[in-house]
């Protein structure tokens, strides 16, 4: 899951549901859910990793795009969160989780059934970069060392 710039909103995901939910915790409620492309609809539920259709979402700082990892689509994008319309997909064997870094520029995303880690520009959509980083890479953390 993953908060809106003022907090107002709280885009998560669910077992099974491709794509997320929008939810206001002003209004206390569920306001939208954003579809997002299946590249499997045929799969039996059983085969989904962890029960989870999509299991990654973050949002740049400015509160303007979302990152969304279709982890049983094998893809992640970038999405509006005004429209919940999705950019280029970003193709790649099970991502799994999603993190901005500080200045908003890039969504990183772990492939874990490639053991790669991406970054895709929020701007674009694009995949500007590529690492590997060992077995199944799963959350991202940040950190700054002093100089």
């Amino acid at each position: 899951m993953t908060f809106s710039a003022d907090e107002r909103f709280v885009y998560f995901q669910v077992s099974f549901l491709h794509g997320f939910v929008e939810y206001d915790l002003v209004a206390d409620r569920v306001t939208r859910v954003a579809s997002l492309p299946v590249a499997h609809p045929d799969m039996p539920r059983e085969q989904y990793v962890l029960d989870s259709a999509h299991h990654g979402i973050a949002m740049n700082p400015q509160g303007t795009k979302l990152c969304v990892a279709g982890t049983m689509s094998d893809y992640a994008t970038i999405v509006s969160p005004v429209t919940f319309a999705h950019g280029p997909l970003v193709p790649g064997a099970r991502p799994y989780r999603a993190t901005s870094d500080a200045a908003g520029q890039y969504c990183y995303v772990s492939f874990s059934g490639q053991d790669r880690i991406v970054a895709i520009s929020y701007d674009t959509g694009q995949q500007v970069a590529g690492v590997a980083v060992g077995d199944h890479p799963q959350r991202m953390r940040f950190g700054v060392i002093p100089g």
